[in-house]
């Protein structure tokens, strides 16, 4: 959390004629960072099913049907809507409301941004081997999902501080240089929807993990903010 806030601090703090500079390789590295959640997510949807024959057979559904929803909404799928815009959509006209140019051709100049790119090989690593330790399936499924509960208690925060760290740095610095930041939908979905999204995941959580894995819900918890934390501290150092 100290690291995110690091993070966040610095990015409302950017320098009025260094900002744009500092600024495009982090975004780059966020963009990267973004698409990797889909395939974490889907591992712990992958692990979580994997325990076929092992857990029992409504608290695995009923913790899948809970874990696909913020997976499903990541491609603008939401329960009695009409499929929407994609978050990487999203984020692209993000981007180029920002910094004034197509976010394919920075991707294809760096399409593997190295912060993002470890932390993506870490929560992989984490995810799929429970931690290196191994396990039963079931304490398996759990590990997973106390990392995942961990990804989206985090993501509350940290896109409700990107969307107050921009807006200062919209106020400060790009409307006085008359490029005011105008599509804002990408941080505002964010801000306003993984509060829900750690909701869900805590749900799932109690339907699938017995109590006596509490200790492992910990450890996957503590996996997560090691890895996140280096990630966040490096954007960080990036920004000034």
């Amino acid at each position: 959390m100290a690291a995110l806030r690091r993070f966040s601090d610095n990015l409302a703090k950017l320098p009025k004629n260094e900002w744009e500079a500092k600024l495009k390789p982090v975004m780059v590295e966020l963009a990267y960072n973004l698409e990797s959640f889909n395939p974490a997510f889907t591992a712990v949807l992958l692990k979580v099913q994997s325990s076929i024959g092992h857990s029992d057979y409504v608290r695995r559904d009923q913790a899948l049907k809970g874990l696909i929803q913020p997976l499903a909404g990541e491609y603008g799928m939401h329960n009695g809507q009409a499929q929407g815009k994609t978050h990487r959509e999203l984020f692209s006209e993000f981007y180029e409301d920002l910094l004034h140019e197509p976010l394919e051709g920075a991707l294809a100049m760096q399409p593997q941004p190295p912060a993002s790119v470890l932390l993506f090989q870490e929560m992989m690593r984490d995810i799929t081997t429970a931690g290196g330790v191994g396990l039963d399936p079931i304490e398996q499924g759990s590990y997973a999902m106390g990392y995942n509960l961990a990804i989206e208690y985090l993501a509350d925060f940290e896109k409700t501080w990107m969307l107050d760290s921009f807006k200062e740095l919209d106020t400060r610095v790009l409307q006085p240089q008359h490029r005011p930041l105008r599509e804002w939908l990408f941080l505002e979905i964010h801000a306003e929807g993984e509060a829900e999204h750690a909701a869900i995941g805590h749900d799932a959580v109690l339907s699938f993990v017995p109590a006596e894995h509490e200790q492992t819900l910990r450890r996957a918890m503590h996996d997560h903010d090691r890895d996140f934390s280096a990630f966040y501290n490096k954007l960080a150092d990036m920004l000034l």
